[in-house]
């Protein structure tokens, strides 16, 4: 078999110090051109065409130096980690040796590329780990090591593997949140599964190992139930993505595109369509690339949306018909809520349940409790308050007594914090929410609020999962999400289960 070595690749000259963009492009260009041509070598079969504009694109970043995210929202068993280890096997071997030919483009390859490759869980990462193992093993890697250009050793040790000769090292670890992986340097991190990441792990400990290399992160993986930090990515790089001369950093390939170039994948996905059911949660999640937040959230962002009323301010005081009023006290880190909800008492629909709108809200973060309790009492005399619902167990019961001292005549009532009458609250809510009778301002005005940017995406980041016949929301367990708004909301709800009011005066709304 004739290998391309190194001096096989006829790239031309290192570009000049003063070498025009347009040249240095151009120069770029045929250098990932002339990799690629070794990575279909190592694999045995050209890259299909669906995988090269990922791996090319992989290349790109890393020789330009762009410090780029790169998203592969890639349906099951479709190549995507054997485009990756494609990709990782060739720029190991071949941009160490081009640094020497191009040092002013790929000079801090010279001691080697310096690959990362995570997941969730070890065993997890393990699967990329062991593709990229046996590509840099095959007798076709051996061969093109061999060459007399290259002359090359590979040395394997358990989770690492490295070029004895140019240094190049691809190490394998584990983003478990309870993993200690700080420390290390890298100009190239590949995240498998990323959908099941720990986002404050990735972010906190593995996002900076690039920072000293400008170098390339790469996020793959499916959808899923919930948001997670690659949703997120994903959702910027294709914004980014609409930019006039925008670099493409989204890559999503779904199993009709695969199906194309590969007629036996197909078949066998049409044979998973027709047992699990097109519509099925396991067939949109794993071949169309649908993702569920729908499932998996309390509610989505065009929900939300549609339910926030763009005339609408917030209303700093309302003593014309009686409000609800949900507390969440503050634990630790989080902030203490007050939301004031106006209740359409006089048009229940035939289930018995009334529009609520929320009127505005208290935060108040970062302050004594002892200075909390009045400035509670002070929010809440600028309204006619029909009720306050708080969450009792721990620091709640200490607030629910000392509101009753200091608010003789308002119904302050306990809600029991297990898990039994959690579900009852949250059912209550969803239930609203499903059926559009909670409303929220969102006047341009409201929106620049700092209290409702905060609602917004404690909302929007709330988790909704099923624990038997218990349902349970809360934060994703990530450092900066918090969940206070959203029970806040929910206790203020809860209240019109139970409450009816008798009569109500007929009024005017100011919305």
């Amino acid at each position: 078999m004739q290998t391309p070595a190194a001096a096989d690749i006829s790239i031309g000259t290192a570009p000049a110090a003063d070498a025009t963009p347009l040249r240095r492009v151009a120069q770029v260009a045929d250098i990932i051109e002339k990799i690629l041509l070794v990575i279909d070598e190592l694999s045995g079969h050209p890259l299909r065409p669906y995988q090269k504009p990922l791996a090319y694109r992989i290349l790109e970043s890393l020789i330009i130096e762009d410090n780029s995210k790169i998203t592969a929202l890639w349906s099951r068993q479709s190549g995507k980690s054997e485009t990756v280890a494609d990709t990782v096997a060739g720029a190991a071997i071949m941009l160490p040796i081009l640094a020497k030919m191009f040092p002013d483009l790929l000079g801090k390859f010279k001691e080697g590329l310096w690959v990362g490759v995570f997941a969730p869980t070890d065993d997890m990462s393990d699967t990329l780990f062991s593709r990229i193992v046996y590509r840099m093993t095959s007798e076709r890697a051996q061969e093109i090591l061999n060459d007399p250009e290259i002359d090359e050793r590979l040395d394997g040790r358990g989770k690492l593997i490295r070029l004895k000769k140019s240094g190049s090292l691809i190490r394998k670890q584990t983003a478990h949140p309870k993993a200690k992986i700080e420390g290390q340097t890298y100009h190239l991190v590949v995240i498998d599964e990323s959908q099941d990441a720990d986002d404050r792990v990735v972010n906190k400990s593995i996002a900076p190992m690039l920072a000293a290399t400008a170098g390339t992160l790469v996020m793959t993986g499916t959808p899923s139930y919930t948001k997670s930090g690659f949703y997120s990515q994903i959702q910027i790089n294709k914004r980014a993505g609409t930019k006039r001369g925008a670099a493409r950093n989204h890559f999503e390939v779904d199993w009709k595109t695969v199906a194309k170039y590969f007629p036996q994948y197909g078949k066998s996905v049409r044979g998973e369509m027709e047992r699990l059911g097109e519509d099925s949660d396991e067939f949109k999640l794993s071949y169309r690339l649908i993702w569920l937040l729908d499932r998996g959230m309390l509610i989505t962002a065009d929900r939300f949306d549609s339910l926030g009323d763009t005339t609408m301010q917030t209303i700093p005081d309302w003593y014309r018909t009686p409000v609800v009023v949900g507390i969440d006290p503050a634990r630790k880190k989080d902030s203490t809520i007050v939301t004031a909800c106006w209740v359409n008492w006089d048009y229940p629909n035939r289930h018995g349940q009334y529009e609520h709108r929320v009127l505005n809200w208290l935060d108040l973060q970062g302050q004594e409790w002892e200075s909390q309790y009045y400035r509670i009492v002070d929010f809440l005399s600028h309204y006619n308050v029909l009720a306050v619902g708080i969450d009792v167990g721990g620091l709640g019961d200490v607030v629910a007594s000392r509101l009753k001292v200091l608010m003789p005549e308002t119904n302050i009532v306990e809600l029991k914090s297990d898990r039994t009458n959690q579900t009852k609250r949250w059912s209550h809510m969803m239930d609203l929410l499903n059926k559009q009778l909670v409303v929220w301002p969102a006047h341009a005005r409201t929106r620049s609020r700092k209290t409702w940017q905060r609602f917004r995406a404690q909302m929007e980041d709330a988790e909704l999962t099923y624990q038997g016949p218990h349902i349970l929301v809360a934060a994703p367990d990530t450092e900066a999400a918090h969940d206070d708004y959203v029970d806040s909301l929910a206790n203020a709800l809860y209240l019109t289960a139970d409450l009816q009011l008798p009569e109500a005066e007929m009024v005017n709304t100011p919305w």
